[in-house]
């Protein structure tokens, strides 16, 4: 006999294999592409991190085995967290036109907010999983974690671009 669990899992890990191709589609697109692509390593840097965390999100998910009776409720709120994961993977990387030039630093800070926003989203939805579903304690080391992470998006979604700022750090060297 088949647990709950591992029939719920298999949904889940659906969504995780698919955010995670979405990616690795994105990337071979951007190798393959006929139009030289100009890099920028903080994106190169997320797009490393989101993909990571599909792999930390599905193998931390199997601490969810341990509950006996789930409800509709329970596993929508256990499957939106890959479901916002696979949001953050497709606005991660853009559609590739061969024919057209990217620049991964404009791309980048016109997806950034959404982002650091739907990053946030996942942090707090695997905390109150964990509260709701597991009954743990929402004093936690991995919370204090959280916490942090969630700080520095937050922080990185309330500043403003760095382009702006380098123009107005050069207006300011020309004021006499």
């Amino acid at each position: 006999m088949t647990s709950t669990f591992n029939f719920l899992m298999v949904l889940y890990s659906i969504i995780i294999g698919t955010s995670m191709a979405q990616i690795l589609t994105a990337v071979g697109n951007i190798i393959q592409g006929n139009k030289p692509i100009k890099p920028y390593w903080i994106h190169a840097g997320w797009v490393l991190f989101i993909f990571l965390l599909h792999v930390f999100l599905w193998f931390s998910a199997w601490q969810f085995a341990a509950i006996q009776v789930w409800t509709l409720l329970s596993f929508l709120l256990f499957l939106t967290v890959p479901v916002i994961l696979f949001i953050v993977s497709v606005i991660a990387l853009p559609d590739i036109d061969p024919d057209r030039n990217y620049d991964m630093r404009i791309y980048y800070f016109r997806t950034y907010r959404w982002l650091h926003a739907l990053l946030i989203a996942i942090i707090v939805l695997t905390a109150a999983s964990e509260y709701l579903l597991l009954d743990q304690h929402p004093i936690t080391l991995r919370n204090s974690a959280r916490g942090g992470a969630a700080l520095f998006l937050f922080v990185g979604l309330s500043s403003i671009r760095p382009c702006a700022w380098r123009r107005c750090r050069s207006r300011a060297r020309r004021v006499p």
